[in-house]
């Protein structure tokens, strides 16, 4: 939340003494003497204007938690910082800035710092801008981590010995109960007498061989449950209800379990078997929907119009076999076509003819290491290095402009629309130039190394003849990064360096 800027200060300004104050409060501070968002502003105004300083802006998060960065206000201040416009952002209390000492000590460094700008905390009375200041912040930053991190495991702690006596914990209320405030103060799963029964249909029904789907729309039609949702959506929730614990009269939290107080729905034994048949009905639905039967699912491209393969019966009745074929010509999946004149149409490759193919490539990878070799060094040959120092220059020498600008504006020399339009162009010129040094820095990030592959190569062997299909499928997938095919032509794209 931005509580708008000030009015550009008069000719005596400088922009070392201009600041942002920043604001923040947990949910459970709101109320907290001090900690309120007006008694914060009110003392940080306050000091700013004893101490001669402009602020530039008031940036608050409301009811956010300092655990993280992932706030809007403290994003805001590190734009302002980034952009040259802040000297100095001022603080009531350092953990208001973060709890995480990672976060504080990467703020103070690489953000504030780095930019020239100074960060200040009235209540433990320091200012970076000293030798003192900086020491001080870090260590102060590591007793409010700990204090964060005890009061997690205080909590922790308390969860899981409730967990232990049988207690549910979690935000939602399972379908099939109600919670109720117990007379030891605590609340408690009760069953709901309606929607319990549809719960227990869902496992009666699945149970004896129908599909989630078929058990979506039973329930949908006779308990109006889920009625805002199609026939898919529905079949995904009671998928969840079947595999929730809470119903066979379990409590959970990660990997800890334990018997629950409240009333089962089900009996273990009917869960167990519900379960047993979704994990098959997984593993048969994967490989046959998702294409993982063939070795290559996943991995093909079209080199025409860029679009996925998939697994495709063509043929005529009687004739049939399954072939790779791209989806702006099978047309299968709306959203999957690229183009409506693909070309890509001859000699559709059969799934066992495409797959031993490119692991006949694989195998003479693993038999010949030189061959290995020469592909890694062509690979190096062709790809040229990012010239990373270009990219840091190239902005830093749009920092300066964007804070020359702001210097001139003000200063007064310049008045703010003579100087929009070049700022504006200048920002669209920094994020370019932020984006290709990103691209640059990523350019070789997740890539296997040559020993990582060789390592890989040598397993394969072993994997084939113990006849490990899961083995054999996340072998390719590791080697190959996409196979692109053209009417009958295939390039294998390799993911190691």
């Amino acid at each position: 939340m931005n509580k708008g800027n000030i009015s550009p200060a008069p000719a005596a300004f400088s922009l070392d003494n201009v600041a942002d104050l920043y604001i923040r409060v947990s949910t459970t501070e709101q109320a907290e003497e001090g900690y309120s968002v007006g008694e914060q502003e009110a003392r940080l105004r306050s000091y700013c204007s004893a101490m001669g300083f402009t602020v530039n802006a008031v940036h608050i998060d409301p009811g956010y938690s300092g655990a993280t960065l992932n706030r809007p206000g403290i994003n805001q201040v590190i734009k302002d910082v980034r952009s040259g416009c802040v000297k100095k952002v001022i603080v009531w209390k350092l953990d208001r800035l973060s709890r995480s000492q990672k976060d504080t000590l990467v703020l103070l460094e690489d953000v504030f710092l780095e930019n020239g700008c100074n960060f200040v905390s009235l209540m433990e009375s320091f200012d970076t801008a000293t030798p003192f200041g900086r020491c001080i912040v870090g260590i102060l930053a590591a007793f409010a981590q700990m204090e964060r991190e005890n009061i997690k495991s205080r909590l922790m702690m308390g969860k899981q010995a409730g967990l232990k006596e049988g207690n549910y914990y979690s935000g939602i209320t399972p379908i099939g109960y109600k919670s109720e405030l117990q007379e030891n103060g605590k609340r408690a799963l009760v069953v709901d007498s309606y929607m319990s029964q549809a719960v227990q249909d869902m496992y009666r029904l699945y149970s004896s061989g129908r599909s989630l789907g078929e058990v979506g729309v039973y329930v949908q039609k006779k308990y109006g449950v889920y009625a805002d949702r199609d026939r898919r959506a529905a079949a995904d929730q009671c998928s969840r209800v079947l595999r929730n614990p809470v119903y066979a009269g379990r409590v959970f939290m990660n990997d800890m379990e334990y018997a629950g107080k409240h009333e089962a729905l089900v009996s273990p034994e009917v869960w167990k078997q519900v379960n047993d048949r979704l994990a098959q009905n997984q593993k048969a639905y994967k490989r046959a929907y998702t294409g993982s039967d063939g070795l290559l699912s996943g991995l093909l491209f079209c080199g025409d119009c860029g679009a996925r393969l998939s697994i495709r019966q063509w043929g005529w009745k009687g004739s049939k076999v399954n072939k790779y074929i791209c989806y702006s010509v099978s047309r299968c999946s709306k959203r999957m076509i690229r183009s409506d004149s693909c070309s890509n149409r001859k000699n559709h490759f059969n799934v066992a003819d495409l797959d031993a193919l490119v692991l006949g490539e694989i195998k003479k990878l693993a038999l010949d290491p030189a061959s290995l070799d020469a592909l890694v060094e062509e690979r190096s040959g062709s790809r040229a290095a990012p010239n990373l120092d270009a990219f840091r220059e190239r902005l830093a020498n749009i920092e300066k402009q964007i804070t020359r600008l702001l210097n001139l504006y003000q200063t007064g020399i310049v008045s703010l629309e003579e100087i929009q339009g070049r700022l504006a162009s200048l920002k669209e010129e920094r994020e370019t130039a932020q984006n290709c040094l990103e691209e640059a820095e990523g350019e070789n990030s997740g890539k296997m190394s040559k020993k990582e592959a060789t390592d890989a190569l040598a397993s394969l062997a072993g994997v084939i003849e113990a006849g490990d299909a899961d083995r054999l499928y996340s072998l390719v997938h590791s080697l190959i990064e996409k196979v692109v095919v053209l009417n009958g032509e295939i390039t294998i794209y390799w993911a190691f360096c």
